[in-house]
């Protein structure tokens, strides 16, 4: 980020709390109706609690770090892209399921069908991609939900890493072009991406 960027960002954050601070000073000290104290309390403990809301974003953004972009990922790593579903509509599941077989890195695509539908399992082989269930030996078992549908499926996947997708989340195909590289870092163990709701409204994409 340039510095001057970075300026007038703080420049924005102070000019905001300044103020913030004297427009809620006004209200505490002058502009409370005590007559309709019910509402005009509130209302006030409402304004202050934004106010105070907006300084610790501004403290977020008061030093934004910038980092240089990851090496490239090693060739040769495994990987599984792992989409977890239960009862989601199988058109839905396939379209991420037909972005995460598109992903650029050589990868293992899985979905983990906590339905185990018959419908959803011919939809997703025939995209490329591979489909887990659960087996019998969770009858009467707690299944914890989708904690016990990723725990079921890592028994049965051998990769080195994993991508953890949702039924509704379409992946860029750098994904991981972008992301594997950080693993060189000894001391970091999850990646934690940007994610865009392509869902929100028709102009958004992901």
């Amino acid at each position: 980020m340039s510095v001057r960027r970075q300026l007038a960002i703080r420049v924005i954050v102070l000019v905001t709390l300044l103020l913030g601070v004297n427009y809620i000073g006004w209200r505490w000290l002058v502009s409370v109706n005590w007559d309709a104290w019910w509402i005009a309390v509130p209302l006030l403990l409402a304004e202050t609690y934004s106010l105070v809301d907006s300084a610790l974003f501004g403290l977020t953004v008061w030093r934004i770090k910038y980092r240089d972009p990851p090496p490239p990922p090693e060739p040769g790593l495994t990987v599984d892209v792992l989409i977890t579903t239960y009862n989601e509509p199988v058109d839905l599941v396939l379209e991420t399921v037909r972005r995460a077989v598109a992903i650029s890195y050589p990868h293992q695509t899985w979905v983990l069908d906590d339905g185990n539908r018959s419908d959803m399992r011919e939809a997703v082989e025939a995209a490329g991609a591979g489909w887990i269930t659960r087996s019998s030996d969770w009858a009467d078992k707690p299944r914890h939900a989708k904690a016990g549908n990723l725990n079921n499926a890592l028994e049965q996947t051998e990769g080195e890493f994993l991508l953890l997708l949702d039924a509704d989340q379409l992946a860029e195909p750098e994904i991981l072009d972008r992301t594997l590289g950080l693993f060189e870092d000894p001391r970091l163990g999850l990646v934690q991406t940007r994610q865009f709701f392509y869902n929100v409204n028709d102009d958004d994409v992901l």
